[in-house]
C-alpha cells in the first residue's frame, strides 16, 4: 500500500465495485478515456477481477473514509522503455489535488521499490486538467499524436509526456 498525505493507493478489492461504478459509468469522467462507460456494477465486478489478476491498476482510497475515489495504473511499456501512468478520479472529487497527489505517490513508490526512473503518460489535448496534473508532477511534452476509443469511433488529438528522474 502506498500512503500519501490524504490517500491510500492499494490493490483493488471486489467490494470496491460500487465506488468504482460511480466514475466508470459517468460520461463526463469517461469523456476522454479510450474505453466506453461501464453499464452496470456487474460489469465493474468483472473488470475488478481482471485488474486484481493483472496487478497493474490500483485503487485510490480517501483516508479516513474507506471510499475509493479513483484508480491509477502503472504499466511497463516495452516500446517506451518506461512506466506508463494513467488515472481516473470520480467527478465529485475533482479539483482537490487528489490526482496530482496520487501520481506523485505512485512515482515515488515506483522509484523506491522498482528502481524506476522513466515514466510516460498521455492525455487528450482538450483535457487541460489532466495536462496540468502531469505538469505539476514534472512531466514534459514529448510529442503529439492520437489515440482512440476501443471501438475506434472516436479519435482524440493527444499530447504525450515523459518524466525522467
Amino acid at each position: 500500500m502506498i500512503n500519501t498525505e490524504r490517500l491510500f493507493i492499494r490493490p483493488f478489492r471486489p467490494r470496491d465495485a460500487e465506488d468504482v461504478f460511480e466514475w466508470r459509468s459517468d460520461p463526463e469522467v469517461n469523456r476522454f478515456m479510450p474505453y466506453p462507460c461501464d453499464g452496470s456494477v456487474e460489469e465493474v465486478r468483472q473488470r475488478l477481477e481482471e485488474w486484481i489478476a493483472d496487478n497493474d491498476k490500483f485503487a485510490i482510497e480517501l483516508k479516513g473514509t474507506g471510499r475509493v475515489i479513483g484508480d491509477i495504473s502503472l504499466e511497463w511499456s516495452e516500446k517506451d522503455k518506461a512506466y506508463e501512468i494513467g488515472y481516473n478520479i470520480c467527478r465529485s472529487f475533482w479539483r482537490n489535488g487528489y490526482a496530482t497527489e496520487a501520481v506523485r505517490g505512485i512515482i515515488d513508490w515506483a522509484c523506491d521499490k522498482l528502481g524506476a526512473r522513466d515514466f510516460t503518460a498521455f492525455y487528450a489535448k482538450e483535457n487541460g486538467a489532466s495536462g496540468r496534473v502531469l505538469e505539476k508532477c514534472g512531466f514534459v511534452r514529448e510529442h503529439t499524436g492520437q489515440y482512440s476509443r476501443d471501438n475506434g469511433k472516436k479519435v482524440f488529438e493527444a499530447i504525450f509526456v515523459e518524466l525522467h528522474i
